[in-house]
């Protein structure tokens, strides 16, 4: 009878610690792009955004206005759309990053999340943590399939690029268990002077969120005041309504940056059936 209750509280725990995972081989692919594309705003507004989307069965986390405050429920959405993801790259190198769902099945990061720059080789295994705390504990672990497009190439064997830009599709619907978050392709008046958060597992694999605010609009890039570190490469910069304006890229003494989005995303995400 002992033995049978150690049983069956090993599987209770293993399922509250995050059991929910796919594991049916890691190994992706990665397309470059064909050649630059033009990159003109949307003008149809039923075009510029889309929608944030949240399972019934997750809660929604109240997000405040704390600087670099680690997020103690990570399993709650918006911030279950989140990953931690560990990658091991063609030269045998590995890293560790952040992601987060756009749509039912696609992830977006940066694009040199998924490039090593030292060896000039790229992923081959992506490993996902959905609601991370710790390895033994998550709300979703994906290590399947998947395939990924990037906005740049990286001649120049640097990652400092402003096509710095990674989608990946994933061969299953993890936003239907983890949800996921909306997308706006706004105007450059839209983006100056906005309140936004920047979330993502900077420094130790923890998650933490920050608020600040646009102070720079480029034609593919968004500079803003909010904190970051090595591995919030690849956070979403996002609102209160959980829509993401940019993608963390890269940190400055002065400002830190991210690709913002644009058509030029979208029409990749259309293009090969991710919307």
């Amino acid at each position: 009878m002992k033995r049978l209750l150690a049983v069956i509280l090993a599987l209770l725990t293993a399922l509250s610690a995050g059991a929910l995972t796919e594991d049916d081989g890691g190994e992706g692919v990665i397309h470059f792009p064909d050649e630059a594309q033009e990159d003109s705003f949307l003008s149809d507004t039923n075009l510029s955004s889309i929608e944030p989307f949240m399972p019934d069965t997750l809660e929604k986390t109240i997000i405040g206005e704390d600087n670099r405050e680690i997020i103690s429920k990570p399993k709650l959405y918006p911030f279950s759309a989140i990953a931690y993801i560990e990658m091991k790259y063609e030269c045998g190198c590995t890293g560790g990053a952040t992601a987060f769902m756009v749509t039912q099945n696609t992830a977006m990061t940066a694009a040199h999340c998924v490039y090593c720059y030292k060896h000039d080789k790229w992923a081959r295994k992506i490993t996902f943590y959905f609601g991370y705390k710790s390895r033994k504990n998550y709300l979703y672990r994906y290590k399947s399939k998947w395939t990924a497009w990037v906005g740049t190439k990286f001649p120049d064997q640097t990652y400092i690029n402003t096509d710095d830009w990674a989608l990946v599709k994933l061969n299953k619907k993890v936003g239907e268990k983890t949800g996921w978050l909306g997308m706006r392709f706004c105007s450059d008046d839209e983006l100056m002077g906005k309140t936004l958060c920047l979330a993502g597992f900077g420094g130790e694999d923890k998650l933490r969120s920050c608020w600040g605010k646009v102070t720079e609009v480029k034609e593919k890039t968004v500079g803003y005041d909010m904190d970051m570190l090595p591995g919030n490469s690849g956070s979403p910069v996002f609102d209160e309504d959980d829509y993401v304006y940019a993608i963390n890229t890269n940190q400055n003494p002065a400002v830190n940056w991210g690709r913002r989005l644009t058509p030029e995303i979208r029409q990749t995400m259309e293009k090969n059936g991710m919307l």
